[in-house]
């Protein structure tokens, strides 16, 4: 939890004195974590493991000093690239398939950081009591969101200072401890399904009155237990409204898509009757409440310039499509992007993309088919996995939750990706990482458990 708190109040973990502490303690946890468990006598990590080393050693590929003639060999797109980007360009001896090594390096240093700790915390987060995880994940989301409102109240929007004393560079749009309002909403989607999951769990698992007499329902709201669910609500609630005040377009359709995730599960797992349709109203209750209190007019403006504010994300895709043609084996080198953009970006050259807006169009202009392949093969064990992991019954009503809030967290990130980039801050990565332990996680007992509300 430290290391999740520290990835995102440190900035996202943008600037590299925040990441690299980042990944050294990812590293080792994860090492630590694996060893202490035995992670190597569980096949399912092992076969984990075996495909997260393949994108490994995919990545390495493209930093590989090779002859310049096997380079323009394999990438011919690389020559024609150089001589464009450099004045009296002359071939060296040697060069990588990456396009800018040092920045594919760092992109591998990074996975390898968050691969081991993935391995590490899906064999040692069924050590931990899951209640107390998830309580801190509703307290650091719920300090997260009152930074944010803070900020967002009293911030210069002309020379925004944030913790009162950082300056971003020039075209930042800050909200809370990010840099980017949206990828502070998109650390919340991640976050908002699990706290919402687990009030869920929560509320079924209290005793309620069986009418619906005011006074009983009043006496109800007095036990401990409804207390709980309650500060879960409102915590829920106050993470909902910051999401709402981002202004972010991609962060309220992912959260709307998690929720939609959340709710087929709802009426999934829950029988016909009051429970679903509390559960259900909860949900709904939450969106309009938030979007009254965040300033729901502000919103819909801000979704009603969208076409106009599109157009630079086409763009950006068109340039990125190009290099994909130019480069579709083995991609311009992860992390490039920006550097080929001084060459392929076609319109307003006022300022270059960093980024594709597009996660997944980024991953197939960076890395080719040469890190593509392992991708999709590690993607499609991943999905074997939870499809197992997703069975009614299968561990106690808690865990069941938070695992689906988790998965619908993961939904609503990937969502957002599609015109986002939230998951390249490392911060945001770290959190990823915990979110799919928790949903790829084999449970405690071997043995299936009756499936209770």
């Amino acid at each position: 939890m430290a290391l999740v708190a520290w990835g995102a109040l440190a900035f996202g973990s943008v600037y590299a004195w925040a990441y690299w502490p980042l990944a050294i303690v990812s590293a080792g946890l994860g090492v630590w974590a694996w060893a202490a468990t035995d992670g190597w006598r569980d096949p399912t990590v092992t076969r984990l493991a075996v495909c997260l080393a393949g994108v490994g050693v995919a990545i390495g590929l493209q930093i590989v000093v090779l002859p310049y003639s096997i380079v323009t060999w394999l990438s011919p797109g690389i020559d024609s690239f150089f001589r464009r980007y450099m004045i009296a360009y002359r071939p060296p001896i040697a060069h990588s398939l990456s396009l800018q090594p040092s920045k594919t390096l760092v992109v591998l240093l990074l996975f390898v950081a968050f691969g081991l700790l993935l391995l590490g915390t899906v064999r040692a987060i069924k050590r931990l009591r899951l209640e107390w995880f998830v309580s801190q994940f509703v307290g650091l989301g719920t300090a997260m969101a009152l930074l944010g409102i803070v900020q967002f109240a009293f911030l210069d929007k002309d020379a925004p200072l944030l913790y009162g004393f950082w300056r971003p560079a020039y075209g930042a749009a800050p909200f809370g401890p990010f840099i980017n309002k949206n990828h502070f909403a998109g650390w919340m989607v991640m976050v908002l399904p699990v706290v919402v999951a687990y009030g869920c769990a929560v509320f079924l698992a209290t005793p309620r009155p069986h009418g619906m007499h005011r006074r009983l329902w009043l006496r109800w709201l007095a036990t401990v237990e409804a207390s709980r669910f309650l500060l879960v609500l409102v915590a829920a609630l106050v993470m909902a409204v910051s999401v709402v005040l981002t202004g972010s377009r991609s962060g309220l359709a992912s959260l709307v898509t998690a929720f939609a995730c959340l709710g087929i599960a709802v009426w999934r797992e829950l029988p016909a009757g009051r429970p679903r349709w509390m559960a259900l109203g909860a949900m709904a209750f939450l969106i309009v409440a938030a979007l009254g209190w965040g300033g729901a007019d502000t919103l819909v403006g801000r979704f009603g310039n969208a076409p106009a504010e599109f157009e630079g994300r086409l763009a950006a895709w068109r340039d990125a499509s190009m290099m994909v043609r130019d480069f579709p084996w083995f991609g311009i080198g992860l992390g490039s992007f920006e550097r080929a953009m001084l060459v392929y970006q076609s319109v307003d050259r006022s300022s270059i993309y960093a980024q594709t807006h597009n996660d997944y169009l980024q991953l197939v202009t960076e890395g080719g088919a040469l890190v593509i392949a392992p991708v999709v093969v590690t993607v499609a064990m991943m999905l074997g996995i939870l499809r197992r992991r997703l069975v009614p019954g299968l561990e106690p009503s808690l865990h069941a939750w938070v695992r689906i809030g988790a998965v619908a967290g993961l939904v609503g990130i990937l969502t957002q990706s599609l015109v986002e980039f939230s998951l390249q801050m490392p911060g945001n990565a770290v959190l990823f990482v915990i979110l799919l332990a928790i949903a790829l996680h084999r449970p405690s007992e071997s043995r299936p458990y009756a499936h209770s509300v």
